[in-house]
């Protein structure tokens, strides 16, 4: 059964989640390492909704990981509920070129899109069914 966290786009959060992340891919039989490699993905994850989103970020809704197990690779969802649409596609597209190879490390964007795809298989990003951005990808558990 998947297990949902919430929580406030603060950076105050992360420690915690972290190691939530970490019980989470234990608890769904996943090696000691898969669970310090799904952690950084969702520091990475909340570090940048934290900071990409303080522009449209408004009324403070809380942030969610979903995570369940999927045969042999855990799945990862993230949803950030407030992400306007025509970020949302932004962030698909650049998915998408992330998916070629490394940015250059003068671009701006798309670095930490890239350490997502080393990390997670299947990854895509996506309109929340009820709005907002959901970014969804598996990992190995062994």
């Amino acid at each position: 059964m998947a297990r949902r966290l919430t929580f406030p786009p603060k950076p105050t959060v992360l420690r915690q989640l972290r190691a939530e992340v970490r019980k989470l891919a234990t608890h769904f039989g996943a090696e000691e390492r898969i669970g310090d490699n799904l952690a950084l993905v969702v520091d990475e994850l909340v570090n940048n909704a934290i900071e990409h989103g303080a522009e449209y970020r408004s009324t403070g809704v809380d942030l969610a990981i979903q995570i369940d197990r999927n045969g042999e690779h855990l799945r990862i969802e993230f949803f950030d509920p407030e992400m306007p649409d025509p970020t949302v596609h932004e962030l698909a597209v650049l998915l998408a070129q992330s998916a070629n190879g490394m940015p250059s490390l003068d671009s701006e964007r798309g670095r930490g899109l890239f350490l997502l795809s080393v990390y997670l298989q299947d990854l895509a990003a996506d309109r929340a069914p009820n709005g907002g951005l959901r970014l969804v990808g598996n990992i190995p558990r062994k």
